[in-house]
This record gives structure tokens, sequence and C-alpha cells, in this order.
């Protein structure tokens, strides 16, 4: 054996070692991250889901109640995030936001939980109110 060769494969074994904890490292932060969002996801989904609840009490208070004025394109969800004006109510760690644009026979509900953000969108028939539809967008 030559001189220094015990020192090169020591370092070879160490930087391969170095080479496979930071890929492992790597692999458990992905799925922490992973995980984290959709905890996130999930949270802001049943906060939108409140906010239905609330609109739908609204409306069998006040059958004429509505926050904004209409806005089209439909179902444009950068604007029910960020412009709409909505009734908010803090929730837990995150908030809800309930929309009914006037006239319009849609009630959106959008929860906001840290980065996650889910909007659903309930279509109802007009008094006796029923339920149509409901969807996420």
């Amino acid at each position: 054996m030559k001189k220094g060769s015990a020192l090169l494969l020591a370092v070879l074994i160490i930087a391969l070692f170095l080479g496979l904890a930071s890929l492992f490292t790597k692999m458990v932060y992905n799925n922490y991250a992973g995980a984290n969002a959709a905890l996130v996801r999930e949270q802001a989904f049943w906060l939108a889901e409140a906010g239905l609840e609330q609109g739908k009490t609204e409306l069998a208070h006040n059958p004429n109640w509505y926050t904004d004025l209409p806005h089209y394109p439909e179902d444009n969800v950068p604007w029910l995030a960020n412009c709409a004006v909505g009734q908010t109510a803090p929730l837990g760690d995150g908030s809800f936001k309930v929309v009914r644009e006037n006239g319009k026979n849609w009630l959106y509900s959008i929860g906001c939980k840290g980065k996650g953000l889910v909007v659903l969108k309930l279509t109802f028939s007009n008094p006796p109110w029923q339920n149509i539809e409901w969807k996420e967008l």
C-alpha cells in the first residue's frame, strides 16, 4: 500500500457518508413540509366550510343580504381572495371570508390559514333555500 492511500480512503468514506446524510436530511424535510402543507390546507378547507355556514345563516335572516356588487368574470379566485369586501371573521389560528354578490344565487367562502387558501362556492335556489351545487374552486 502506498503512502497516503489510507487517508484518501478515509476522505472518500467521509464524503460518501456526508452525501448520504444530506440526502436523508432532504427526504425528512420534504416529508415534513408535505405533511405540514396538507395539514394547513385541510384547516383552510374547514374554515371555508365554517364560512359557508355563516353565509347560510345570514341568508336565512335576510334573503337580500350581500357583501359585494356583481363582479365579472365569475369564480375569479384572485379577486375573491384579495379584493372582494366580503364578511370576514377570525376563527382559531385562521379566518374565513364570506362573499355574496348582489343579485347572484351563489355564495363564496374563502378559508385562510397561514399559506393555505381554499375557496368554496355554494349555488342555491331562491327561497325556500336549497343547496343546488357545492364545489371547490
